[in-house]
Formats: structure tokens, sequence, C-alpha cells
């Protein structure tokens, strides 16, 4: 009994806890670059619009995603009108990979109204290895895998954990964030209120 509740327990950590991001590194880095990239946002700085004027997210299919900064969020050029969300991931995260088809769900859903966008938080990951673990997990939104992405997460005030998700209501302007994996309800319940926000 006792190592029932054990395993219960250690799947509830893996699947709704999250994986600490490793540090982006770079060599011309200071510690304190370091710390302050990984450090986890706050509510007021996921709220706060990205420093930069814009950012450009390459995928692996090949497209183009501009980032233009407001003053209240983010407007993602091709996804305006839409309520959009931002998951940061990596492809050795369990809870991450366990969200996924969840996502895959949400996007079928409200594929007129959401779009999701994956940010992958590892360096070094060519295209053709992740559209393999996209059509593994039979993932159906853009995943961002490029040098901008660590632009982004440094804008939102550095991302420690994951998976995090940050979402934006249809007017771009930052909506609520989640940090580790949540139940699919949720995100679909907070997503009928972004949708219904003027």
């Amino acid at each position: 009994m006792l190592t029932k509740i054990t395993l219960l327990f250690l799947t509830i950590v893996i699947l709704f806890g999250g994986c600490e991001r490793k540090a982006h590194k770079e060599k011309s880095q200071t510690q304190e670059n370091v710390q302050e990239r990984t450090k986890q946002p706050t509510e007021e700085e996921t709220n706060e619009p990205i420093e930069q004027s814009s950012i450009v997210l390459h995928t692996t299919g090949g497209m183009q995603i501009t980032l233009k900064a407001t003053p209240k969020g983010i407007i993602f050029e091709g996804y305006e009108g839409k309520v959009v969300i931002v998951n940061f991931f990596a492809t050795w995260c369990p809870p991450c990979k366990a969200e996924i088809p969840h996502l895959a769900d949400i996007q079928s859903a409200f594929k007129d109204s959401v779009q999701i966008i994956g940010v992958l938080m590892e360096e070094n990951k060519d295209d053709l290895t992740i559209q393999k673990f996209e059509k593994m997990l039979g993932i159906n939104y853009p995943i961002a895998n490029s040098p901008e992405n660590f632009l982004l997460s440094d804008a939102l005030g550095g991302i420690k954990s994951l998976p995090t998700t940050v979402m934006y209501d249809k007017n771009g302007d930052y909506f609520t964030h989640y940090v580790g994996a949540v139940p699919q309800e949720m995100i679909e319940a907070d997503i009928q209120r972004a949708v219904a926000k003027n």
C-alpha cells in the first residue's frame, strides 16, 4: 500500500511539476547575467512588454513569426485577432512532454480563435531532430527553434521552470501564465475568458 501511495505521489510530481531550465550560457556572460536570465518571472514581469521593438522567431517548418512589443503585451504578426499561447518547453522535460497532447487537442478544438506557439528552450538542436519529436508527439502547432527563443525568454523576465506557458488575448495583451503542467480544462476556461474579453 505504501509503495502505491509513493508511486502515485511521484507521478503527480512529475506530471504537474516543472523541470528546472538548464541555464542558457554564453562565454561572454557574467554570473549576474546568468542569474538574471534564469529568474522566475513574476506576474508583473510577464505583464510587461518585450524590451526590443521586435523579435523574429524561426520555426522548424521554415516560418518566421515576428513579435512586436506593445505597452500591454505582444502582437504576433499573422495571428492578430487570435488568443496566442506561448509554451516554453524542452524535449528532455517529462512534464513538457506530458502537456503536449493537451496543447495539440486545444489547438485542434480552438483553431479558429487560438494559436499555440511552442518555444524550444534548448541550444544546438537541429530542425530535423525537432521535426521528428513533433511527429512522434503529434504536435500540430509551430515550434520555434532559434537563438531568438532565448531573447524572448529574457524579455519576459527569464524562464526558470519548464514548461512555462504565457497567454495573450486577441488584442495581444498579456492575459495569464502558468508555471508547470496544468490541466487542459484550466487552459480552456482561460481561453474562453480571453476570447470573450473586449
